[in-house]
């Protein structure tokens, strides 16, 4: 996965802001669909059953199984205009469908 700078710094301050200690952040799927989508994230203080890790330097991501291929192509990025604010992830389009807009 690529993370943007922009994206990166708004979530250091995400952890930052979190009480107790959390191990990651669970992706429960996104709202969109793979052109531009926003992620369901939540911070987890366990490793949650059925979910796979997804490390990056500074924070984990854990997902679930069918989106593994997509977190390989995504990039999340942080938007600061009027009408599209806050975290947005974006991957290719694959042959098949896609686990959010399920075009073949």
């Amino acid at each position: 996965m690529k993370i943007t700078d922009s994206a990166t710094t708004h979530l250091k301050k995400i952890l930052e802001r979190m009480g107790g200690s959390p191990v990651g952040i669970r992706f429960d799927g996104s709202v969109g669909s793979c052109r531009n989508s926003v992620p369901l994230l939540k911070p987890v203080f366990q490793k949650p059953d059925g979910f796979l890790e997804y490390k990056t330097d500074f924070i984990t991501f854990f997902i679930p199984p069918e989106y593994e291929t997509v977190f390989e192509t995504a990039t999340l990025d942080y938007e600061t205009g009027l009408f599209s604010k806050g975290l947005h992830l974006t991957w290719p389009h694959r042959e098949g469908g896609c686990p959010n807009c399920n075009q073949h």
